[in-house]
Order: C-alpha cells, then sequence, then structure tokens
C-alpha cells in the first residue's frame, strides 16, 4: 500500500475516532439534560404540594395581611384580643399625650414613635426569647420521640405521645401540629407548616426526618437521635459565639441609643430649644440631617451586630 493510501486511511480514522466522540458526548448531553428535566419536575411538584395557594384581589390581601399578624402574635406567645391591645395601646397613647401635652405636636410625634419602637422592641424580644426556649427543649423531645421508638411504637404515636409530657412553650407549637394532622395533613406536612410559621429551621429538619421515616422506612430513630446531638452542639457553639461577641454587641446597642436618650432628655429638659431649632430653617435642616444620620446608624450597627 502506497504512503497516500496510508495517510488517507489514518485520517478516516481520526475522523471516525472524532465522530465516536462527538456521539458519545451528544449522548452525554442527553442523558444530562432528561436527568435535569426530572430533577426540575420533581422539584416543582415539591414546590407545588408545599406551597401556599394565592387569591388575587384586595380581600386576599387583607386576609394575608391578617395572616401574618396573627402568625406574629402566635411566635410571641400572644393572642388577638382587645385585651392584649389595651395592654400595649394604652400605656402608648398615655405617653403621647403626655408628649404633646409638654412639646406640642412635635411632642407627641415623638413620643409615639418611641412608643412604637418600644412595643416592637418589647416584641420582638418576646419572640428570641420564646425561641430559644424551643430550641432548648427540642432535642429533649427528640429523645423522648426516639425512646417510645426504641421500644416498639410507630413513628406518628411516639411523637404524639411524647407531646404530652412536653412543657411550654414548644409544647403550644408541637399541639398546633398535631392538630394539623387530625385535620388531614400528614405528620410531616404539619411539623413543615408549624416549623415555617415558627421560622424554626431545626422543626423543618425533623419535618424531613418524619417525611423520611413516614414515606420510605429505615432506622429513623438513629437519625432523630443524631439530629438531637447535632441540636445540642449547635446551641453550645452559638452560646460561645454570643458569649465571645458580647462586648461587640453591647458597644452596638449603647451607641445606637445613646443619640435617642440625650435626644430624647434635651426635650423633656428644654423642649423650647428644640423647638426653636425646629422653627428655623437651618435648624430643621440640622435635626433632620441628625435623624437621618440617627438611622443610617442604627441599621449599620444592627447589621454589624448580626453579622457576628
Amino acid at each position: 500500500m502506497s504512503s497516500a493510501g496510508l495517510l488517507l486511511a489514518a485520517i478516516a480514522l481520526v475522523i471516525l475516532g472524532a465522530g465516536l466522540l462527538m456521539l458519545a458526548s451528544a449522548r452525554g448531553k442527553a442523558q444530562a439534560e432528561v436527568a435535569r428535566a426530572h430533577l426540575q419536575a420533581q422539584t416543582e411538584q415539591v414546590r407545588a404540594r408545599y406551597a401556599t395557594p394565592i387569591e388575587p384581589g384586595p380581600q386576599a390581601a387583607t386576609r394575608d395581611l391578617r395572616r401574618r399578624w396573627v402568625e406574629l402574635l402566635r411566635r410571641a406567645d400572644l393572642t388577638d384580643t382587645r385585651r392584649m391591645y389595651l395592654r400595649f395601646g394604652v400605656p402608648a397613647l398615655v405617653a403621647t399625650l403626655i408628649g404633646a401635652l409638654v412639646g406640642g405636636g412635635i411632642g407627641g410625634m415623638a413620643m409615639l414613635v418611641v412608643s412604637a419602637a418600644l412595643i416592637a422592641f418589647v416584641v420582638s424580644l418576646r419572640i428570641r426569647r420564646i425561641k430559644a426556649r424551643m430550641l432548648r427543649q427540642l432535642p429533649g423531645f427528640l429523645d423522648g420521640v426516639v425512646r417510645l421508638m426504641a421500644i416498639g411504637s410507630s413513628v406518628p404515636a411516639a411523637f404524639q405521645n411524647t407531646v404530652v409530657n412536653t412543657e411550654a412553650p414548644l409544647r403550644q407549637c408541637l399541639v398546633h401540629a398535631i392538630h394539623l394532622q387530625r385535620a388531614g395533613k400528614e405528620l410531616d406536612q404539619a411539623v413543615l407548616q408549624v416549623g415555617r410559621l415558627y421560622r424554626l429551621d431545626e422543626l423543618v429538619m425533623v419535618a424531613a426526618v418524619l417525611r423520611l421515616a413516614t414515606r420510605y422506612g429505615g432506622r429513623a430513630d438513629v437519625v432523630m437521635e443524631r439530629t438531637a446531638t447535632f441540636m445540642r452542639d449547635h446551641e453550645e457553639a452559638q452560646r460561645e459565639l454570643m458569649a465571645l461577641s458580647a462586648e461587640t454587641r453591647m458597644s452596638a446597642w449603647v451607641l445606637g441609643l445613646l443619640p435617642l436618650v440625650m435626644a430624647g432628655g434635651l426635650f423633656v429638659i428644654n423642649a423650647g430649644y428644640i423647638l426653636s431649632m425646629w422653627q428655623d430653617p437651618a435648624g430643621r435642616a440640622m435635626l433632620i440631617a441628625a435623624g437621618g444620620l440617627e438611622i443610617a446608624g442604627v441599621i449599620l450597627l444592627y447589621k454589624l451586630a448580626r453579622s457576628i
């Protein structure tokens, strides 16, 4: 065979090899696209299953705001009653009237803003304390579920029997999940909904474990035991971090509240001086600039404290 024939044969083999590589690559891409489409379809099914239906219109928006307000009160362990509104509204109204009598309209508006900020702070602090207590109680609850499962109880039965011996505030949270289960939801869906309601990622994790246990079987007691151990380790690490960052967070609180306290004290002592500044264009600009800088400083300090 001549050298030209060998060259053509080599070129043909190279082209054949390139074609086979392109064919294999095309098949791999096709299989990857099929797997990606299947995964996306499964994800959309899960999202559609757990998504809350949204109804258009102003009535749906009003109901959504009402639902969010009730959920906020539930996270703070408050009830939507007239007594609760009087409990927070009467002191704010009295403070606003006192501010209006002392400093006029500006004083009343300032006291109204301060009262609203204090109420928001109290509710936020209450929510954080309740959430922290729930997180401390959750590992012990999981240990109780594991003990009942170890002696032969099913997952739903062990869950319900352990809730009876659980103390507040975790008990109210889990009782809500049991009520949802009795209303027709699966246990994992009920726990997931309650976890999202109280914004507890740990409950969402427990819901995933329950879903695996009720749908696919397996050693759910081992998974729950390891989950409880992880929660304890996480809580211990978080406490150490809080202790190490206490000085920074306290500095942020002091620096954020000091201008407000000084401005409030100055207004109480000499309200006429603040009013005269407000009537003067330059003084009004200074007060507005000071308020804007104070708001910006509080936001930055809050982000600094949250990032630690």
